[in-house]
């Protein structure tokens, strides 16, 4: 059988890595692809948790099954040079050998004095080994290892450089399969984000926009209220800044002992306009690539109009009366329905009989479920 080129078998791999980001299990095709086109004993994809000191392996080709159990031990060990230097070389782009770490060190063999070395990769027949993070984030990497015996020589100048140019891709490949995974593991996923008039965003802890709604981003562009700055969720007005920043950390570090507030909050969008956003802490995927991370809702609920229109969808489609219309729209604005009854005058009692013959009426079950037919009604009346 004819030896494809090393261009042939660059190509393919590059392939290879966009596949594997929609189908998990296609890291396997990548891995054997690797050791064909950097030939290596093992070929290994892993994620690395500095804080937890642990290994999560994607793909281990070539490392001997019971050598992985030893692995935290041996590599998060304190005479490991390459736990010495993580901070600064466990970054995307930076391309790891032997070699480098060395020069790096100022050190001749550090590697080699190691626990890690003398008890885990030499036992295995591993000397010399070529890697690279693809994504940090949170103390845990994503590292893709190749490691060679001594018989085979070192990585050349030309694999690493080539290596490094695959690693660009490969980054690009887990970024977008991380992507994915926390949006498909979100309850509300793109599809029904993009359904949905109102302006919504899903954002991390740092305010990162992780995926935005054609209303929100229209919104964005038009910055009334909120805005794009270097990729960040950030109130037009200065002293709304800290309140929006301040939400969305509490929605973040939500707990029981530490729930959400419910409040909407007021963002200015104009000399006499505003916003009323609320933010609302969702599950953060299925945690397939990197863990599970708490990420964060935010949803303009209300814009000048809205809420008279609201309480005509209520009453028009619904059949509401017009108090249970109102309680409706209160409940859904962050109010508990006991601030929603005294904010209308009623009692604690009246308003549960409206809450249940409101409940029956939209066909829901749940408050929860009330807010999401309550938003979604806004968005059609405001259309």
């Amino acid at each position: 059988m004819a030896t494809r080129s090393t261009d042939a078998l660059q190509e393919d791999l590059t392939d290879a890595v966009y596949r594997a980001a929609l189908e998990p299990e296609g890291w396997t095709d990548v891995m054997a692809l690797m050791r064909e086109r950097y030939p290596s004993s093992a070929q290994t994809f892993y994620f690395l948790n500095r804080r937890e000191r642990r290994l999560r392996p994607v793909c281990l080709a070539g490392i001997e099954t019971g050598m992985v159990g030893s692995f935290d031990s041996l590599y998060f060990a304190p005479d490991n040079p390459w736990m010495r230097v993580s901070q600064r070389l466990h970054r995307p782009g930076v391309v790891r050998t032997n070699e480098r770490l060395d020069r790096f060190l100022r050190e001749r063999g550090a590697l080699y004095r190691s626990a890690y070395y003398n008890d885990w990769m030499r036992p295995q027949g591993f000397r010399h080994t070529m890697g690279n993070t693809l994504l940090s984030e949170d103390e845990v990497v994503a590292n893709i290892t190749l490691m060679r015996p001594a018989d085979m020589g070192t990585f050349a100048r030309a694999e690493v450089l080539a290596f490094e140019r695959l690693s660009r891709h490969m980054t690009r490949a887990l970024q977008m399969a991380v992507r994915l995974d926390r949006l498909e593991g979100a309850p509300a996923g793109p599809a029904a984000f993009d359904a949905l008039p109102l302006p919504l965003a899903l954002v991390d802890a740092q305010r990162r926009v992780l995926h935005a709604n054609a209303a929100m981003e229209s919104l964005l562009r038009r910055r009334e209220g909120l805005w794009l700055r270097q990729g960040l969720l950030t109130a037009s007005d200065s002293a709304a800044q800290h309140g929006l920043a301040a939400r969305v950390a509490a929605a973040v570090d939500v707990s029981e002992s530490r729930p959400p507030p419910t409040a909407p909050l007021w963002l200015p969008s104009g000399p006499h306009e505003g916003l009323s956003v609320q933010v609302l802490p969702v599950a953060g995927g299925r945690g397939r690539y990197l863990p599970p991370r708490r990420s964060v809702l935010v949803m303009v609920v209300d814009a000048p109009g809205v809420p008279a229109l609201a309480l005509e969808a209520l009453r028009g489609r619904h059949g509401c009366t017009h108090s249970e219309a109102r309680l409706a729209v209160l409940i859904c604005d962050g109010r508990a329905l006991r601030e929603a009854a005294a904010d209308m005058g009623i009692t604690y009692g009246t308003a549960r009989v409206y809450l249940k013959t409101v409940f029956e009426k939209l066909g829901v079950h749940s408050q929860a479920q009330l807010v999401s037919r309550v938003l979604h009604l806004r968005g059609l009346a405001a259309h």
